[in-house]
């Protein structure tokens, strides 16, 4: 859901044919937001249903103020090649958490989805552990009162253990995980016991849309899909399995080695850059792509957006996974 400028170029891109040793059962989809549109270029949904796509997520708000312009016809055009269709809102949490569910609700008022509205969460905007807590209690609460709905949380690992102190609060909503690994991850946070839907990938491509797009799995088969789309959740969570391979880059291997390095280039360590280059082709990025990323740190470090703490954090813990640390750096330098 999120942007780097140029770091995810670190990434192999893979096909939407789904990376792709999917199992026939298994629903997949793409999210999306205004940069699949190029220059305002449009979304061909028809050829993206044809792509063996069943669901779109779609970017509907972030904050208060922003609204996805695309958001209504790509919905529209979207279900009318048969996807079904959820939108989400990207939160601040520097402000008011129910003005910002009021936002949400009224945007998507008017759109014809058919799958949870989802708070995506990933940033703190400088709230602590409790503050967060408060805050995504109040947006969850006024959004499932405001549409009826009971929301999703779209979230990942580090933020989640580390952000939101591993709550359990809020297991009873749906949850969309981001790993980018290559297998389903087996350290659910949260106090969830599956994940409902996992973005595995955001360096896919699918016919019908000019750039990469996030791939996502549901948990379940697509006639269960069908049946949460109209409201009934049972019999899904026990399709993916850690055991199950997806093909494609694979960065579930610790972010220890690469958080160290980075966390060098942030102090100014002249070694730095050669030992992040190390760390990264021993983690499965190519040589060139290796020198690309150590340029794209120091350019992230002049410009004071390295989240030197959270790297300290994942330099000394061993359960984060380089798609973590990724994840984490893409929403750094936004």
């Amino acid at each position: 859901m999120k942007r780097v400028i140029s770091l995810l170029t670190v990434v192999a891109t893979i096909a939407s044919a789904g990376g792709a040793q999917a199992l026939p059962a298994l629903s997949s989809g793409i999210d999306i937001a205004g940069h699949q549109h190029p220059g305002g270029a449009a979304i061909d949904w028809h050829q993206v249903a044809n792509s063996s796509q069943d669901f779109a997520f779609i970017k509907a708000t972030e904050g208060v103020g922003f609204a996805n312009t695309h958001f209504p016809v790509d919905v529209k055009e979207a279900r009318g090649a048969g996807l079904h269709v959820g939108a989400y809102h990207y939160a601040r949490p520097g402000t008011d958490a129910k003005a910002q569910a009021r936002y949400f609700a009224d945007v998507i008022k008017q759109a014809d989805t058919s799958l949870p509205p989802v708070l995506d969460l990933e940033e703190t905007d400088g709230l602590g552990v409790t503050a967060l807590q408060n805050w995504t209690r109040d947006f969850l609460s006024e959004t499932q009162r405001l549409t009826g709905k009971t929301p999703m949380i779209y979230t990942y690992r580090y933020f989640w253990y580390e952000q939101m102190g591993n709550t359990k609060e809020f297991s009873q909503y749906p949850l969309w995980l981001a790993a980018w690994q290559n297998t389903p991850p087996a350290d659910i946070p949260g106090g969830w016991s599956y994940m409902t839907f996992w973005q595995r990938s955001d360096h896919g491509r699918v016919s019908g849309i000019l750039n990469e797009v996030d791939l996502n799995l549901f948990n379940g088969t697509r006639d269960q899909l069908n049946a949460y789309a109209a409201g009934n959740a049972l019999g899904i969570g026990t399709l993916l399995q850690p055991t199950d391979n997806f093909g494609g880059p694979d960065f579930g291997g610790t972010s220890q080695p690469l958080a160290h390095a980075i966390l060098g280039i942030a102090e100014g360590n002249v070694l730095a850059s050669a030992e992040l280059v190390d760390a990264a082709t021993k983690a499965g990025i190519d040589l060139p792509k290796g020198f690309d990323l150590a340029r794209v740190m120091i350019e992230l470090s002049s410009q004071n957006k390295l989240p030197v703490e959270d790297l300290k954090t994942m330099a000394a813990s061993g359960k984060y996974t380089l798609g973590d640390l990724l994840i984490l750096l893409d929403n750094s330098s936004r």
